[in-house]
C-alpha cells in the first residue's frame, strides 16, 4: 500500500477562514439564562435588539465560560454585496473580523484597540470577564482614535486611566484542525479560540450550516471510498491490463460528466440571484446609519421607546424626556445636523412628570455613507 499512496492524490487544503467587516455589525452582551438553549436566547435577543427579524440578518454569538453571558452580533444582510458573501460558500468559518482580538485581552480592565485596513476597533474589558463588555469598531485612522475611546469609555464606565492595549499585528483565523481554530499574527501562532466559540460565531444561515455539516460527512466517506476506488483500480489495471479496466475507466468519467450537470445549473442560477441582489442593494434602507447620526445629540432625558423607517430617508421617532425642555432643545440639535434635511416635532403630551413626543426626520439623499457600527 505505501507504493500505490504515492499515487493517490493528496487531500485537500483545509478551507479559508472569512472574516467580515465588524464595522457592518452591531454587537450587544446579553445575559443567558441556566438550562435553557443558547441559540433560542440568541434569537430571542435578537427580536427585541434589532428592528428586523433575525431570518434577515447575519448573526452570531460567543458564550462566556460561565455560561451566564454571551456576545452577539449582528448585521442586515444588505450591508453586503453579492462580491462579499460569494466566498462565503466554501469557508470553513465567516465571523467578523474583531473576533480574533477576543484573545489578546488586556490584563485586567482595560481597553484593547487595533487600527487596520481603514477601520478603527476597541474592546472593552471588565476585570475577570473572558468577553468585553462592548465592542465599538468605526470607520477611520489615528485621527479618530481619541473621540473613539472617549465613547467607548462613555458606554462602558471604564475610567481614563483603565490599561490601554494597541495591536499592531495582522491577526487572522486558521483552521487548524476539525472544529478548531487559531489565531494567527501573520504566521505566529497567538492562541486557539475556545472550543465553544466556532459553532455559534459563523454568521451563515443556520440551515445552510447544518447542510453543509451533513455535506463534510458525506464528503469525507466519499473521500475514503475515492481512495479505496483508487487502490482497487490501480490493482485491478496491474492484474487486467485489459478491456475491464479500460471500461471501468471509461465508466467513471461518464458518470462524473453526469455530476457537473446539476453544479452547472446551480451556478447558473447563482449568477442570476447575485444580479438580482445588485439591483436591490441600491436600494435598501439604513435605520442603523439614521440612529447613529442623531444619537450623539440626543441629551441624557430623551430615551429612544420606538424608530420607524418611513421610506429610504425617513425616521420616525417615539421618545420620551424627563425635562421638557430638552424636547426643543433635541429638534434644535437635530437641525444643525449635516445628514438631516428637516425636523418635526409632534404630538407632544406631558403626563406624570414625563413628556413624550415624536420625531420625524427626513435625511438627505447621499448624505448616509456605508460604515459603523452602532
Amino acid at each position: 500500500m505505501s507504493v500505490l499512496t504515492q499515487y493517490l492524490p493528496s487531500a485537500p487544503p483545509p478551507p479559508p477562514v472569512v472574516l467580515a467587516r465588524g464595522d457592518a455589525f452591531f454587537v450587544r452582551r446579553v445575559a443567558l439564562a441556566e438550562g435553557e438553549p443558547v441559540e433560542a436566547q440568541v434569537t430571542l435577543a435578537l427580536e427585541g435588539m434589532a428592528p428586523f427579524p433575525p431570518e434577515q440578518l447575519y448573526h452570531g454569538h460567543l458564550p462566556a465560560a460561565d455560561g451566564r453571558s454571551a456576545l452577539v452580533f449582528a448585521a442586515f444582510r444588505r450591508r453586503f454585496e453579492a462580491a462579499d458573501t460569494e466566498a462565503w460558500t466554501g469557508a470553513a468559518l465567516v465571523t467578523p473580523d474583531f473576533v480574533p482580538l477576543l484573545v489578546t485581552r488586556p490584563s485586567g480592565a482595560g481597553v484593547t484597540l487595533r487600527s487596520a485596513a481603514g477601520l478603527l476597533t476597541a474592546l472593552a474589558w471588565a476585570e475577570g470577564e473572558d468577553l468585553p463588555v462592548a465592542v465599538v469598531v468605526r470607520a477611520g485612522g489615528p485621527e479618530h482614535v481619541v473621540a473613539l475611546l472617549d465613547e467607548v469609555r462613555a458606554r462602558t464606565g471604564l475610567a481614563a486611566d483603565a490599561e490601554l492595549r494597541e495591536l499592531t499585528g495582522d491577526y487572522t483565523l486558521k483552521a487548524t484542525g476539525e472544529g478548531e481554530f487559531s489565531v494567527f499574527d501573520a504566521d505566529k501562532l497567538v492562541a486557539s479560540l475556545p472550543v465553544a466559540w466556532p459553532a455559534g460565531a459563523d454568521v451563515r444561515d443556520p440551515e445552510f450550516l447544518a447542510a453543509r455539516r451533513r455535506a463534510a460527512v458525506r464528503d469525507l466517506w466519499l473521500w475514503r471510498g475515492l481512495l479505496g476506488s483508487a487502490a482497487v483500480l490501480a490493482l485491478a489495471a496491474f492484474l487486467h491490463l485489459g478491456s475491464g479496466g479500460l471500461g471501468l475507466l471509461t465508466r467513471q468519467r461518464e458518470a462524473r460528466v453526469e455530476t457537473q450537470k446539476p453544479v452547472v445549473a446551480q451556478i447558473d442560477a447563482a449568477q442570476m440571484l447575485a444580479n438580482r441582489i445588485a439591483e436591490l442593494s441600491e436600494k435598501r434602507l439604513m435605520p442603523f446609519e439614521m440612529m447613529a447620526a442623531i444619537n450623539p445629540a440626543r441629551p441624557d432625558s430623551v430615551v429612544f421607546q420606538r424608530l420607524v423607517t418611513r421610506g429610504l430617508l425617513g425616521l420616525e421617532v417615539e421618545a420620551q424626556a424627563v425635562n421638557p425642555e430638552d424636547v426643543g432643545a433635541y429638534a434644535n440639535a437635530l437641525k444643525t445636523l449635516p445628514a438631516v434635511a428637516s425636523v418635526q416635532t409632534r404630538e407632544v403630551r406631558a403626563r406624570d412628570g414625563v413628556t413624550s413626543f415624536v420625531l420625524a426626520l427626513e435625511f438627505k439623499p447621499d448624505v448616509l455613507k456605508k460604515g459603523g457600527a452602532l
